[in-house]
């Protein structure tokens, strides 16, 4: 099985091609620059170099979620283009879990992403399982739920905001890797992407942004009590 996985859920792009779980080729970067213009070329670019074409790919793998709210936008849209056009096979990967797959040491793993305000999206793993589910939570929630295990921590993600507080927290249990140590490397979405089951309605695949945009928090509170995603979409 023939395999295009990206992930544009933060800051990094990162594009990868396996065969079945063995990755051949992975485009990364970490520059802050627009997805919508970056990502197609990024996809064409390592295809081409790979001497593959879109005709042979046999599923597409994309980062769902939590992240920055646009980025996953265009990796959905783009992977349901893809997934359509191709006729192939849609997987969609927690962002979160893609982190946390990379980390090969013992205790618990926490890849967690800056949500400002104190607040973070994070999830808590531990031997390959999801213990905490990824949310949107405030850090101290997560802080106290980690304070009830004794294990080693393995933080990871936007780390460099909360790393004083995590060392004051944990102390020599904290184990912080650093932004740039906790980039994509492109296999762990694609492991992830194996193991999972694709789509199985291309059309109502969406992102797993974990919170409510702006817009429908704006939309909610212009109408109380219409907690109703379809009159929020058809309105805007």
């Amino acid at each position: 099985m023939k395999i295009l996985a990206f992930d544009t859920s933060n800051q990094p792009l990162t594009v990868s091609l396996a065969e079945d779980n063995n990755v051949l080729r992975v485009f990364s970067t970490n520059e802050a620059r627009n997805h919508s213009i970056q990502l197609l070329p990024a996809i064409q670019a390592t295809i081409a170099a790979q001497n593959w074409t879109l005709a042979d790919i046999d599923r597409i793998i994309v980062a769902q979620g939590p992240g920055s709210f646009t980025g996953l936008r265009i990796g959905a849209t783009v992977a349901k283009v893809l997934a359509d056009t191709l006729k192939v096979d849609l997987v969609g990967v927690s962002s979160l879990a893609v982190l946390a797959q990379q980390v090969t040491a013992k205790g618990l793993i926490v890849p967690l992403f800056n949500a400002r305000n104190d607040n973070v999206f994070a999830g808590v793993y531990h031997n390959g399982k999801n213990v905490l589910a990824d949310a949107h939570q405030p850090i101290a929630h997560l802080f106290n739920w980690l304070q009830t295990y004794d294990e080693p921590i393995i933080f990871l993600g936007d780390t460099d905001v909360f790393a004083t507080h995590m060392t004051e927290t944990f102390g020599e249990r904290a184990h912080i890797l650093t932004p740039s140590e906790s980039l994509p490397d492109g296999q762990g979405i694609v492991s992830l992407g194996m193991q999972a089951t694709p789509v199985s309605s291309i059309d109502d695949f969406n992102p797993q942004y974990l919170r409510k945009t702006q817009a429908e928090l704006n939309w909610l509170a212009a109408h109380p009590g219409e907690d109703n995603p379809e009159n929020y979409v058809f309105e805007v």
